[in-house]
């Protein structure tokens, strides 16, 4: 089967080609298999339980979120004509392998919630969601992969420093450092999540949604229901985004609101 290239802002890329289908998508699996493993048997060797598996989760998920992130708005950054922008557009290369690499990682981080957390249904279905998006995106259609670019980039803009606040979290009862660092984090992240994930994430919602919904996608690089099926996936995770902001905002007044009867109860 021959390779297929096409012109883009980022120069001639290679769209098919079988051997490299899902190279960069075994080796990222691996890549995060490996970091797993590793802080779970250095790092986190003394934390027991869940709490471990939970630890190496949040480094697996702070190394994709800021690679990703990254990789995601350097492709938007690339794109300064509206053709570029086109939403039905044929997938790069460049594209294909951030989509291959986030989905490593979802894959990855999936079988630890299914091990690790099963109760977890929340996260799991997201993660479900996310793969199959990117799936059909990178393995069916082979088009679309800009919507993408969208959603990693602002989903996973707070990823790092999300990360950062969920170890603390984690290890606040046991390490002082962990509890400044947690009682620092917690209003500058649930202010920056609450800006990202429910302002500029129901925006992105709408904008993708005017453009799927309405049928301006050629329904001939994407079925019309599959359109539909990534919208409704897209909207789903905001609504689980702005729950979270909500019990975000919950869990912070009620942290502050205990630390004030604790230093009042010294007194």
């Amino acid at each position: 089967m021959r390779s297929r290239y096409y012109k883009s802002n980022h120069g001639y890329w290679k769209m098919l080609d079988p051997k490299n289908e899902f190279r960069i998508l075994v080796l990222s699996i691996c890549f995060f298999v490996a970091i797993y493993t590793v802080v779970c048997l250095t790092l986190f060797r003394r934390w027991k339980g869940r709490k471990r598996q939970r630890a190496a989760s949040c480094c697996i998920s702070l190394v994709h979120g800021t690679i990703s992130a990254t990789l995601a708005a350097h492709d938007m950054a690339c794109r300064r004509s509206s053709a570029s922008w086109k939403l039905d557009a044929r997938n790069s290369s460049f594209q294909n392998g951030v989509m291959e690499f986030s989905m490593a990682y979802f894959l990855v981080d999936l079988l630890h919630y299914l091990y690790a957390v099963p109760d977890d249904y929340l996260f799991i279905g997201h993660h479900i969601s996310t793969l199959t998006y990117m799936l059909s995106c990178r393995y069916f259609t082979r088009h679309g992969a800009t919507s993408v670019m969208y959603l990693i980039a602002v989903g996973e803009a707070t990823t790092p420093l999300q990360c950062v606040w969920n170890l603390s979290r984690m290890a606040r009862e046991d390490h002082r450092l962990a509890m400044q660092i947690y009682t620092f984090l917690s209003p500058i992240f649930t202010v920056i999540f609450t800006f990202v994930r429910g302002c500029l994430g129901p925006y992105l919602l709408w904008k993708l949604s005017s453009f799927y919904l309405r049928g301006q996608s050629s329904s001939s690089v994407i079925p019309r229901w599959l359109a539909y099926f990534w919208m409704l996936k897209a909207a789903l995770a905001v609504v689980g985004s702005l729950l979270w902001v909500y019990k975000l905002w919950v869990g912070l007044f009620k942290f502050y609101t205990q630390k004030q009867y604790e230093v009042r109860k010294v007194e």
